[in-house]
């Protein structure tokens, strides 16, 4: 698989169908997740935050994936032409989010709670819809971790901004 079809995969698991039209994946089954993308938008509609969501939500988010690394280790299986190669994707997924909470500790609830969900989304299925061989996992070369780095909220006019990264190895597997 080439590194924009396990992208794709990987947005089409955390946020639905392609939609061509928008370019984003906009029928998320992660509670909190608006939309997702597979590059930044030149412009960040407020709206696409909520796309999807109960009239009224107070927290929604945009999620962003993209491949900032990946490497291939190959190995020989008998004779000159036969083997196996791993290629292993460093996925990371900048969630931006968006909150109208009165508090902003309920923001960064909200916050918690979407880390959560992205969590036990992936739980779910190792191939995160067969975009790979597994994600999250243990692999020589890879972290077996699931991380999140947390940017500090900002809330300006009752509205809470805030950020965060996640990241995890993918593993495709291929025979050559």
């Amino acid at each position: 698989m080439s590194g924009t079809t396990v992208l794709d995969g990987i947005c089409r698991y955390f946020g639905g169908p392609y939609d061509p039209k928008t370019h984003t994946y906009r029928a998320s089954p992660v509670p909190g997740v608006g939309i997702v993308r597979r590059a930044w938008p030149k412009d960040d509609g407020h709206q696409d935050f909520f796309h999807g969501m109960p009239p009224g939500a107070r927290t929604g988010s945009m999620l962003v994936f993209w491949i900032p690394r990946r490497s291939e280790g190959r190995f020989a299986v008998a004779g000159p032409y036969n083997g196996q190669k791993n290629v292993l994707y460093q996925i990371e997924g900048a969630c931006y989010l968006r909150s109208r909470t009165p508090d902003a500790e309920d923001a960064q609830d909200d916050m918690y709670a979407l880390q959560d969900a992205l969590v036990e989304w992936m739980r779910r299925d190792r191939t995160l819809g067969k975009a790979c061989f597994q994600a999250g996992e243990h692999v020589e070369g890879g972290s077996g971790t699931i991380d999140f780095d947390n940017g500090q909220p900002e809330t300006k006019g009752q509205l809470t901004k805030s950020f965060f990264l996640m990241s995890f190895t993918a593993l495709e597997i291929a025979q050559a």
